[in-house]
């Protein structure tokens, strides 16, 4: 059933003044007052909508988490093969619909709610799926490949995140340089036959 509209606006207002209060303070300093205050709502509002800040923090990464898996998820081969204009047009919406939200949520580092580590293991898995698709002998540890890969990648996401867009094209480009070098790697090193086989 869909949310009514005053449930959202008000879980909208909570999480605008949340993420305002982490610009200047860390998450473990912010109290359910300082929330209410700066979301002019009271505290049995925040309670009805969350448990406590912990709540309404993971609630938050939880939800670009998502966002992040539906866009990489379906065009992760486009990665892989070098195409990154449509996956980036396709990242870019949602970073820029959204990039204060995210910027100020990678600097958060909870137990339970991390969104950059997050960001970092979506792509990990998405190499290490495409890795071991390959079917081949592996020589180069799987998970060693995966981090390098997905390390670049979040390098790009990070510094699209900070600085806009604007030299997207360029930096596009010399990243498909890099991940240019990986992928050869993952196929040649990928199809050497191990000793045993060789015998």
């Amino acid at each position: 059933m869909p949310k009514d509209v005053r449930r959202i606006k008000t879980e909208r207002d909570i999480q605008t003044a949340f993420l305002d209060l982490l610009k200047t303070k860390k998450c473990r300093q912010i109290t359910i007052a300082d929330i209410c205050q700066q979301s002019l709502t009271s505290r049995s509002t925040f309670y009805s909508h969350y448990l406590d800040k912990y709540d309404l923090l993971d609630k938050m990464v939880a939800h670009y988490s998502t966002m992040f898996t539906q866009k990489v998820r379906p065009h992760f081969q486009l990665i892989i093969d070098g195409n990154f204009d449509e996956l980036m047009q396709s990242i870019w919406v949602l970073l820029d619909e959204n990039q204060q939200a995210i910027h100020i949520l990678f600097t958060v580092h909870e137990p339970e709610a991390d969104l950059k580590v997050n960001f970092q293991q979506i792509l990990h898995n998405g190499w290490k799926h495409y890795i071991e698709a390959q079917s081949l002998t592996q020589v180069t540890p799987i998970d060693l490949i995966a981090d390098m890969a997905a390390n670049l990648q979040m390098t790009l996401l990070e510094w699209v995140i900070q600085h806009g867009s604007e030299q997207l094209p360029n930096v596009i480009s010399s990243f498909n340089a890099l991940i240019q070098t990986i992928r050869p790697q993952i196929i040649k090193n990928n199809a050497l036959e191990s000793p045993s086989k060789k015998a």
